[in-house]
């Protein structure tokens, strides 16, 4: 095993990324050290990198990743319980949680307040902890997964962050059998739910986005409507378009992924009187949106935030992943691959939104 890593560094918004070599610290108990083989860059990865979202610099960003085990510290058990091996293919939560605190016990380890997230962090002595690198150090307290044989290093890369939280908005829904879903926006997360959605026997899917490009892709899931939406139109266009195609009712329930404050709008103006309405995509500050009570309390709507996911979550991402033919969209997110001393052009790939995920393979 080497006693280096090389790593894209990331300076801030107007510094960009440097390529380093630095020595690998041997892992100690509980942890465990793998060869990234792929790490996808995420919408987050993007905001990160223009400056929309703050971050600690220097940092190792990327947290949608799968490697090979290289090296293991003392018996380490995957989520499953079973010992992991070297040569392990994994995928892992994008934080590693304590398990005991006030939070984990109420069953949401991602706001854990001993919180250690992947490819977020300033660069220290657990370096590195993000997939722009040819290593990435798993913590203890990482939930780890083997991925499945059937699935490619690429198919399984978004498994971590878009697949598993895809998984969690539908859970945090509940039910949804015979409902209809409307998702706001159609880049890889919206279009991700929305087959899941279809895979959890949703009746009819609504694919809403202001980019006709993207909603192209919404007619090759089955059950699947795509709408466009304009935002010179009327605010009650979409609305009453949604009404038309739902017998005068409204969505069962509306996923909002865009992050987008209009988009938050017309989820609530979407949805039926006692419907839900998850919010998935405002991760990063904008612009606040009216909200009347009365209309909340008289429609009995449902609203709910999601930020990120269970570990259980991932297990069930993978699952619907290694279920689904390799020709589906939540299968083929990554469109291209570049290496990691070609990440400036990897992230100018990723920001053109030609493909809905570039991926970086630092092996090669």
């Amino acid at each position: 095993m080497s006693d280096t890593y090389s790593a894209a560094v990331f300076h801030g918004a107007d510094s960009g990324f440097t390529i380093s070599t630095e020595s690998l610290a041997p892992v100690t108990d509980g942890e465990v050290l793998v060869a990234v083989t792929a790490c996808s860059i995420c919408a987050s990865d993007l905001h990160t990198i223009s400056g929309r979202r703050s971050c600690s610099c220097p940092a190792i960003l990327g947290h949608e990743i799968v490697g090979r085990i290289v090296a293991i510290g003392g018996t380490v058990r995957d989520w499953r319980g079973d010992p992991l091996q070297i040569g392990d293919r994994l995928t892992w939560s994008i934080a590693a949680s304590c398990g005991g605190c006030f939070f984990c016990i109420r069953g949401i380890p991602q706001k854990c307040e001993q919180l250690a997230k992947y490819g977020h962090a300033q660069i220290d002595q657990r370096a590195p902890l993000g997939g722009l690198a040819t290593h990435c150090r798993l913590l203890k307290g990482t939930s780890l997964f083997r991925l499945p044989e059937g699935l490619s290093d690429h198919e399984a890369v978004p498994a971590n962050c878009c697949t598993a939280t895809s998984v969690a908005a539908i859970r945090t829904a509940g039910e949804i059998d015979d409902a209809v879903v409307l998702v706001l926006g159609a880049g890889a997360l919206g279009l991700t739910v929305a087959e899941y959605a279809i895979y959890q026997n949703a009746r009819q899917v609504i694919v809403a986005d202001v980019d006709p490009s993207r909603l192209e892709r919404v007619s090759l899931i089955q059950r699947c409507t795509p709408l466009l939406i304009d935002p010179a139109d009327d605010p009650t266009r979409i609305p009453s378009l949604v009404t038309r195609l739902t017998e005068q009712r409204g969505v069962d329930l509306a996923v909002e992924v865009s992050g987008a404050p209009a988009a938050v709008s017309t989820a609530l103006a979407c949805c039926r009187t006692g419907g839900r309405i998850i919010l998935v995509g405002s991760v990063f500050k904008t612009s606040p949106i009216e909200l009347e009570p009365e209309t909340i309390v008289r429609r009995m709507l449902r609203i709910e935030g999601l930020h990120n996911y269970r570990p259980e979550d991932l297990a069930r991402a993978l699952e619907f992943l290694d279920d689904l033919p390799s020709t589906s969209i939540s299968r083929s997110l990554v469109g291209t691959s570049f290496s990691l001393t070609d990440i400036a052009a990897a992230v100018d790939c990723a920001s053109s939104h030609q493909h809905l995920r570039v991926a970086v393979s630092p092996q090669e």
